[in-house]
């Protein structure tokens, strides 16, 4: 997804009508000069949630949540910020692929959009007229409502069925062919691009009909095709079966497996929480979308050899975005839909709970390929098992499987940990994004302050006491307790010198943290406990400035309501002895 230009967003922000964006969720009454109605975000009987028209913010009085029409959508549709701006310019007529506010573009979008709408509805029509489909679908033990649910259809046989249909309907043949629903031979002869195939529509998690999978239902070259890359069909940012999102964020667990069929059948059996990843390759976009609804990930590939390497290769993904996936194994090389068929439902969930997670997969794998009878063969064995370790960077959790493995192989402890610190030179630190610290904003500044002032006091009460003071650092929290972990292990003061700290092994994002703190010119005036002690008491100024101003904002929309229940009338009073008491702490600072 491009990036979106700072002012491009503001543009958007300005055209926002927050009122009209929540009522198409709640049913919104006024009340004074703002609105006020149900909260949607948790059981309630009287209305606590308010929405201010003119500063474009709502706040829920019963369970907390608030913020502007952006956030709003973030937390309903489940979207990061990045989706949730590109949500609401479709609302407003915008268009941002290509970072610039694009009317024509967003429009071709609409368009391609309502023809592949179009053409699921006719699939669907023709699945209801042709027995072939019928019969397949039958054969399988799908029943009806998943039909309807996945809105599945059928291309019949013929080369211009589709294309016919289209002419009726005022539709362009150049965006026909940018869909793929039609081809163009060498001689220039259009056709239909799916004949005798089952089809699949593929929506987004906007409920937007983006592309097709077809699934050949006769003696063809090609078991499935798919559409091509567009601008509102990217392979590698979707999944099939995003309808189960709901689901899957209820039950806090996803089963990721290949295809359509798998997650059709799988559903037909009861399990409602599984997505395709469109091809055996995932994709870390992917891997990011599934994450924002669970981070309980269980992968069910296909037993075969395309089927494992697919399962290593989306275990590195997760890993990459910190997420330890679950491995499901399959017996008799079976795939998930051959399986459930064959087992039913109850033994399909016992897999899942007797799933292995990354870790112990890698090492049962590890098991099988060598012959721990065979000194030579052991000794690769061990090898391999060290790598695998040093790959763990939590020493917690590294000791935990040391123990664990030693004594299933009955081996010295010692013995593997001698060759981990042989190898440790070469072990993979996987590399995490850019952290956010690097944004240019007070928290940022914060972050280094409060590194400095630890680095150059060697003040271990130094760590609790910034811990203590609020919430500050918000983001960048998880980089704050692993950079003085790096710190204390490896022995680090004011004489450090850059050098010193390119020579360590650790995470690089955290060196960078700590090398950015060592060439502070001013060292004397991070060096005095009497400067550490003004930053604390400044530091938790800001914080409780922070706590009140938003105290304020709160306080405020209940003012402008006309009216307000004996639960307002309380969060009112409630917020008020709040601003009291803070203004009091301010003042012994």
């Amino acid at each position: 997804m491009a990036y979106i230009p700072e002012e491009k967003i503001q543009d958007i922000k300005d055209q926002l009508d927050i009122v009209n964006i929540i009522s198409d969720y709640i049913e919104l009454k006024p009340s004074g000069q703002n609105y006020i109605g149900l909260c949607p975000f948790h059981n309630e009987k009287t209305p606590s949630f308010t929405v201010s028209r003119s500063k474009g913010i709502f706040h829920c009085f019963g369970c907390g949540v608030g913020g502007d029409a952006i956030t709003f959508i973030m937390k309903k549709e489940n979207m990061n910020y990045v989706e949730a701006i590109h949500f609401l310019a479709d609302k407003l007529g915008i268009f941002l692929d290509t970072g610039n506010v694009d009317k024509e573009l967003y429009e071709h979008r609409k368009t391609l959009l309502r023809i592949n709408e179009e053409a699921k509805y006719y699939f669907f029509q023709q699945l209801l007229t042709y027995q072939l489909p019928k019969e397949y679908l039958s054969n399988r033990g799908l029943d009806k409502s998943v039909v309807n649910k996945f809105m599945l259809g059928y291309a019949p046989d013929g080369f211009d069925n589709l294309l016919n249909y289209f002419k009726g309907k005022n539709v362009k043949t150049e965006d026909l062919l940018e869909l793929g629903l039609i081809k163009k031979s060498a001689n220039g002869h259009l056709y239909d691009a799916y004949r005798n195939r089952l089809i699949f529509p593929i929506t987004n998690n906007r409920k937007e009909v983006i592309g097709f999978g077809g699934r050949t239902l006769v003696d063809d070259r090609a078991k499935y095709i798919n559409s091509p890359e567009s601008i509102v069909y990217h392979k590698s940012k979707n999944l099939y079966g995003v309808t189960n999102f709901n689901s899957i964020s209820k039950k806090d667990k996803v089963v990721i497996v290949e295809g359509y069929v798998d997650v059709i059948s799988l559903y037909n059996y009861g399990i409602d929480y599984c997505v395709a990843s469109l091809g055996t390759a995932l994709t870390k976009e992917q891997a990011k979308l599934i994450s924002r609804y669970t981070k309980n990930i269980y992968l069910c590939y296909d037993g075969d050899s395309a089927g494992q390497s697919a399962t290593q290769r989306a275990i590195e993904i997760f890993k990459e975005i910190d997420i330890q996936a679950n491995v499901i194994e399959l017996p008799e090389q079976l795939d998930p839909d051959d399986y459930i068929k064959k087992y039913g439902k109850e033994s399909f969930e016992t897999l899942i709970t007797n799933s292995l997670n990354s870790i112990l997969y890698n090492y049962t794998k590890l098991l099988k390929n060598y012959d721990l009878d065979d000194i030579n063969s052991k000794t690769e064995f061990l090898n391999e098992l060290v790598k695998m370790l040093n790959e763990i960077d939590n020493k917690l959790i590294q000791d935990e499987y040391l123990i664990r493995f030693s004594k299933d192989l009955d081996i010295n402890i010692d013995s593997i940990k001698s060759e981990l610190s042989k190898q440790k030179s070469y072990s993979k630190t996987p590399v995490k994004d850019t952290p956010k610290v690097n944004r240019v904003n007070n928290n940022k500044l914060i972050f280094l302050e409060s590194i400095k002032y630890y680095l150059f006091n060697n003040d271990i009460e130094f760590r609790s006491k910034i811990l203590n003071s609020g919430n500050f650092l918000e983001e960048e929290t998880e980089y704050f307790t692993p950079t003085i972990i790096f710190i204390e292990e490896n022995g680090l003061t004011i004489d450090t010198t850059l050098d010193d700290i390119k020579e360590l092994d650790g995470n690089s994002n955290i060196k960078k943290i700590i090398e950015t703190t060592l060439k502070t010119q001013n060292r004397d005036y991070y060096n005095n406990k009497e400067n550490a002690i003004r930053f604390l008491n400044s530091l938790k100024r800001h914080v409780l400035i922070m706590e009140r101003d938003k105290l304020k904002e709160q306080l405020i929309l209940l003012q402008e309501n006309e009216e307000l229940s004996e639960s307002l009338k309380k969060s009112y009073t409630d917020l008020a002895n709040e601003i009291f008491k803070i203004n009091s702490l301010l003042k012994s600072i």
